[in-house]
């Protein structure tokens, strides 16, 4: 495991083409994100998606996280976009806001079984944090997010934990100290032109009623 600490990131661009490198190659990078680390891998490796699954042990019946740079690439990796989805979208993004939509048909079938086995979905959002938006602009595409910590146990908030849980694992972790966490972004489930909140987060249902007044 390759330490970099968050102020080199920023002083030294070349921290961010290694980081895009190593996602290129299948590796797997962990960053602080919304007060928790995170793990990414490239969304569209079938080997770095079984790699990220492997190492959390991942069997919760949750959505998967994608991380995408601007809504442009969401016709690559779902299946049909609601123009509700869009509006909220171009609206709401980048911030706390993940969208669920059905996979694209056309990925690799095995990325699909394993990012949408909970329930057929893929949750989706813009990032609202500079760092992560310059990875996933070097990297150039959508990026698989969990947090830093195995199945069912702590640990996301702490660069200790995370080094001991998965040093032989993660390829590059970006070192931004202990963490203090954040509310959760908000989720939601669109059918027929109309959402549900699947999850309560920072994002209100009165924000969503403004941004598609």
């Amino acid at each position: 495991m390759k330490t970099i600490k968050l102020h080199e990131l920023s002083e030294n661009p070349q921290h961010l083409e290694t980081i895009a490198r190593t996602l290129k190659d299948g590796g797997l990078v962990c960053v602080p994100c919304r007060g928790t680390y995170r793990i990414l891998a490239d969304f569209n490796d079938q080997s770095a998606v079984t790699g990220l699954m492997q190492s959390k042990r991942r069997t919760k019946k949750a959505p998967s996280l994608v991380f995408v740079k601007d809504s442009s690439q969401l016709k690559d990796i779902v299946d049909d976009v609601d123009p509700i989805a869009q509006k909220l979208a171009d609206t709401l993004w980048p911030g706390p806001l993940t969208i669920l939509f059905k996979p694209n048909p056309d990925l690799p079938r095995k990325v699909t079984k394993q990012v949408a086995k909970a329930n057929g979905y893929i949750g989706i959002r813009i990032p609202q944090d500079d760092m992560l938006l310059s990875i996933l602009d070097a990297f150039g595409g959508p990026v698989l997010v969990s947090s830093a910590n195995k199945e069912k146990k702590s640990g996301e908030t702490s660069p200790a934990q995370v080094r001991k849980n998965f040093v032989s694992r993660v390829d590059i972790f970006v070192d931004a100290g202990d963490l203090q966490g954040n509310p959760a972004s908000t989720v939601i489930e669109i059918n027929d032109g109309s959402w549900t909140i699947t999850r309560q987060g920072e994002i209100t249902e009165e924000n969503l009623t403004d941004a598609v007044a």
